[in-house]
């Protein structure tokens, strides 16, 4: 039997609503068919000076203030310190809103109820987690895969950007940035080879169920776990334990499933199986390839910042028909940002956002997160600064502030670059900002 230093465990937790609700003005409720249901993971590791959680949510994005709520009260019942738990969002789209999103286009608003229901669910979940502690070595690196992950934003002939789904794509367009193709993860396993619990991060918009607009495609009618969730199913079935798995959006402000080369599906729960079964054959052919390693030297360091928002001069409002130039969607395009512009310009004085940058490193592997939809060339920068071989990258983690283009992107304009007043909202050195005290942070690490 090998030496062990640490601990770990996992859990997971239904947060499927009771109730049908809202997002983006699509009603939706549980599919009683077909299991899709939303799901909460966590992952809890300590080297008997330190302990931390890692916890995934199916849902789209949460905002700070919810963030906060859940996060004290899992410290409150775990006696973990709150500023070593980190709560991800991994952007699945068919779920409640956690945040204020598309409030002044569809009137979106948020259930509390719900809201209080899956923070009880949740701080009970990493509670037993905490109790169920036993000895375990882990497995981490970064998965080398192919064809699941693009840059979706494509420069036509005139300059302009179009996204991927824009229905405009053009072979002779080419990608307006960089892709990351690696899956980052940590593997929990016991001594005696049982799996206990599986931490994943992957630059890939999580939303090929909902979330994008494909001709001839039915609405959505019910929530779902996605690809990400899908990955998840395979994992668990291939190695017949129920193991939690934290997924973790990696940078993908401007990254997608969607090769442009190909017709987009229009099956989207079939699709999601599609990736899930390819990503998680990558995973399951590769995960012990590598040496394990004891669970020691964890550290945490973190940062809370002020990050101003755009001004009004320096806004545009999606004047360019970054989502397509059909009548649709133009007219679609004029109802969000004329709410978004009078929303923006009715506000007296400037506003921010609140950022909370953490990293942590366990056994020699580092976790870099913020809040944001940061753009892919970001996510690179952190992992080429980080001091660590492999790093994973969560973000939209303890809280939200919209998409971070880069700064080449907003001089190309298009959809992640157009401001409204949550979805893309920061000022225009942000993704600058984030990536450099992201990379403090894991150096900080280093003790």
């Amino acid at each position: 039997m090998k030496t062990v230093y640490g601990h770990a465990a996992g859990g997971s937790v239904c947060i499927t609503p009771e109730k049908g609700t809202a997002w983006g003005g699509m009603p939706l409720e549980r599919n009683k068919n077909v299991d899709s249901d939303l799901l909460a993971h966590t992952a809890v590791y300590t080297d008997g000076n330190q302990i931390g959680a890692i916890i995934s949510l199916d849902v789209t994005m949460i905002d700070r203030s919810y963030f906060l709520a859940i996060r004290e009260l899992i410290s409150i019942r775990s006696k973990i310190p709150v500023e070593n738990i980190t709560i991800a969002a991994n952007h699945v789209h068919l779920a409640p809103p956690l945040a204020p999103s598309w409030t002044y286009l569809k009137g979106t608003t948020i259930d509390h109820i719900y809201l209080e229901m899956i923070t009880n669910r949740i701080a009970e979940m990493v509670k037993d987690s905490v109790d169920n502690l036993e000895p375990s070595i882990i497995f981490a690196g970064t998965v080398p895969t192919e064809n699941l992950t693009y840059n979706r934003r494509y420069r036509t002939k005139t300059g302009k950007i179009k996204m991927i789904f824009s229905g405009q794509i053009d072979p002779e367009m080419a990608p307006d940035g960089p892709k990351d193709e690696g899956l980052g993860y940590i593997y929990f396993e016991s001594p005696t080879e049982k799996p206990i619990a599986l931490i994943t991060s992957f630059s890939a918009h999580n939303h090929v169920v909902g979330g994008s607009p494909v001709t001839g495609r039915p609405k959505p009618k019910y929530y779902h776990r996605d690809f990400g969730g899908r990955f998840g199913d395979v994992v668990r079935k291939n190695l017949g334990y129920s193991i939690p798995t934290v997924y973790l959006a990696g940078a993908s402000g401007d990254t997608t499933w969607q090769n442009p080369n190909l017709a987009a599906p229009l099956d989207g729960d079939k699709a999601a199986w599609d990736i899930g079964e390819r990503l998680g054959k990558f995973w399951l052919d590769y995960y012990k390839t590598v040496p394990s390693r004891q669970i020691k030297g964890i550290n945490f360091a973190s940062e809370i910042i002020e990050i101003p928002d755009r001004i009004p001069e320096e806004s545009d409002y999606c004047s360019d028909n970054c989502r397509g130039d059909t009548d649709d969607t133009s007219t679609f395009n004029n109802r969000r940002w004329t709410a978004e512009k009078n929303a923006v310009n009715s506000r007296s004085g400037l506003t921010s956002c609140i950022v909370e940058l953490t990293a942590q490193s366990i056994s020699g592997v580092g976790i870099s997160t913020n809040p944001a939809e940061l753009f892919v060339e970001y996510g690179i920068k952190i992992k080429s600064g980080s001091p660590f071989e492999t790093a994973l990258i969560s973000q939209l983690s303890n809280g939200w502030c919209g998409y971070v283009p880069s700064m080449e992107a907003f001089n190309r304009g298009g959809y992640e670059c157009h401001r409204s007043v949550f979805v893309s909202r920061l000022q225009k050195n942000a993704g600058d900002l984030i990536s450099k005290k992201s990379v403090e942070l894991l150096h900080q690490c280093l003790k």
